[in-house]
This record gives structure tokens, C-alpha cells and sequence, in this order.
């Protein structure tokens, strides 16, 4: 009986070893991934400005002089003001240009806590606000559409013009965290299994061929955007929290009552290129019918990265 006793405790007693090496090579794995991905500290650059937020520091670019613009770029985990990089310079020299990395994203703080849509409406009326301090023309990528118009519904005397490029489908916003959602968001906030998780999610190469999905002319995703947003997952305390409410809809809303309650207003950009970008479009015009429409050729999601000539030509004529 003592003699299996012995036994059954070094069996444990080795499960327990391994079970902890396992943890501490993870851990060390992780270490060295987040280390290398920041290396290069290529989001760092000159000029860029903090606004100190009750959720957290903000980073943003200012330039030019003259009616105030306020790019937000589509909401990820590897997103950053980096998509605007095209288009900046010759915006700002008609315009003040504030280019914001979102909270959770690129340079700006990235507490641990759960994302939603109301948390980045704030954000963007605070920003007008007290930043830039008068009626400001936004221009949103993507998903980030939604919460700009949330933010405009809020108080619409903040907002000059809208412009949403390549928005979700208004059906996306109806997904709601279920349970499968909610027990993958707890596994995520584990420390090293969440952690590993997402630097799997966050592999450059993962990046690179989510985003090609979205470009038509291959060649203008550049291996230096991918390091960048590469850099970007990987900065911060806690870029994953970000990430796990985004894939668990934490961050979805149904916007189609604010949507159609809108006066300012709205100018929705598409790629030519974008499969559904016809549906986009007589979807949000069914909903609110005073909403104009541009189609930029030869582009899909990101019309302002693929064909920037194009696209800033055919916006001037709203600016």
C-alpha cells in the first residue's frame, strides 16, 4: 500500500512538472514573438500628439491648416492611423487633418477590458470636442463606420460631412456575444494560453492574407504595411482584449435606427471591386435615402490605399 502510494504521488508529482514546463516554454515563446514583432519600431514617428482620455492616453497626427477632417481607420487588432498614410499629406493641404490611432490600437493605450461600440462613440465625440474644438468632417473605414454614426447620433452638432469607406453590412451589427463567444473570451484573457492564442490569431502571415483578401491590386500591400501592422498587435499591454471582443461581437451594435436618423451628411465610398458593394450601398440608401455613393475602380476595401488618386479626386468634390 505505501509502495503505491509512492507510485501514485510521482505521477502527479511529474504531471505537474511537466505541466509547468509546458506553461513556462509558452510563456517564454510568447515573450520572445512579442519582442521580435516590436523591434523594428516602425510606428514610431515625429509629431504625434497625446490625448488623455478616461479610458486611456490617445496618440493622433495633426497636420495642415484649414477646415478640420478626422480619419478613423477600420477597427482591428493590427489597425492603427497607418492606413491613412497614402492620403494624409495631400489632405492636409486644404485641410487640418487629425489622423487618431483608436483605443486598443497602434501607439494609443490598450487596457484590458472589453471593447464596445458605445466605449469608441464616446471616444470620437470626446475627440472632437475637446481636441479639435469645432464641427469636424469624419472620414471611418470599415467596421468603424458604426460607431461613427452612433457617435453622430449622439450629438450631430459635432459633425460636419460623413464619409464611411467600404462599411460592414448592417446585418453584421445584429450578431450578439453568444456562449460559445463568452467561453472563448474567458479563454482568451488566460495569460498564457489567451496570449498564445492570439499571437497565432496575429502571425504575420495570418495579417498579410487577411488583408490581400480585401485589395484588388496586390501590389500596393506592401511588406512594409504588414510589418507595421505586424508592430501594431503586438504594442501595449493588452492588445488581445481588443481582439476578443472584436471576434466575440462585443463590439457590434445595430445602427439602422440611428442610421435613418441622421440629417448631416453622408457619403459612402466603394470599391469597384467589392463583390457586395452594390447591396452596401442600397442597403444603407433604403435605410436613409439622402445618403450619396462613390465607386472607386480598381479597389475592393480600401479604396484610399489601391487607388488614392482616384479616391481623393472624387472626394474633393464633397470637402
Amino acid at each position: 500500500m505505501r509502495y503505491n502510494s509512492v507510485k501514485k504521488y510521482l505521477k502527479i508529482l511529474s504531471a505537474m512538472v511537466i505541466t509547468s514546463s509546458t506553461l513556462i516554454g509558452l510563456s517564454i515563446i510568447n515573450k520572445v514573438i512579442n519582442i521580435h514583432a516590436v523591434s523594428k519600431n516602425l510606428l514610431h514617428t515625429k509629431g504625434t500628439k497625446k490625448f488623455v482620455w478616461k479610458f486611456g492616453d490617445i496618440t493622433y497626427r495633426k497636420k495642415g491648416t484649414g477646415t478640420p477632417i478626422l480619419l478613423v481607420h477600420s477597427l482591428d487588432a493590427a489597425a492603427s492611423s497607418v492606413e491613412w498614410s497614402k492620403i494624409i499629406n495631400r489632405l492636409s493641404k486644404r485641410h487640418t487633418v487629425y489622423a487618431m490611432d483608436l483605443l486598443g490600437c497602434g501607439l494609443s493605450e490598450k487596457p484590458i477590458m472589453t471593447y464596445t461600440n458605445h466605449i469608441f462613440s464616446q471616444l470620437i465625440n470626446d475627440f472632437i470636442k475637446i481636441v479639435i474644438g469645432k464641427r469636424t468632417t469624419v472620414i471611418s473605414s470599415g467596421n468603424s463606420s458604426s460607431f461613427v454614426i452612433s457617435a453622430c447620433d449622439n450629438d450631430n452638432s459635432l459633425f460636419e460631412k460623413i464619409v464611411l469607406i467600404s462599411p460592414e453590412e448592417l446585418q453584421k451589427g445584429s450578431l450578439i456575444p453568444g456562449k460559445r463567444a463568452k467561453s472563448y473570451k474567458a479563454i482568451l484573457s488566460m495569460s498564457i494560453i489567451g496570449n498564445l492564442l492570439y499571437n497565432i490569431a496575429v502571425l504575420k502571415i495570418n495579417i498579410k492574407h487577411n488583408m490581400a483578401l480585401n485589395f484588388y491590386r496586390k501590389g500596393k500591400l506592401t511588406d512594409e504595411m504588414i510589418d507595421k501592422y505586424y508592430e501594431s498587435s503586438h504594442r501595449g499591454l493588452s492588445p488581445k482584449s481588443l481582439y476578443s471582443s472584436l471576434v466575440c461581437h462585443y463590439t457590434n451594435k445595430n445602427i439602422k435606427f440611428e442610421l435613418s436618423q441622421i440629417d448631416n451628411s453622408i457619403i459612402l465610398v466603394e470599391g469597384c471591386n467589392n463583390k457586395n458593394f452594390v447591396n452596401v450601398i442600397k442597403e444603407y440608401t433604403s435605410i436613409n435615402p439622402a445618403i450619396e455613393s462613390i465607386s472607386i475602380e480598381n479597389s475592393i476595401k480600401y479604396p484610399h490605399i489601391e487607388n488614392e488618386g482616384e479616391f481623393l479626386k472624387a472626394l474633393n468634390i464633397y470637402l
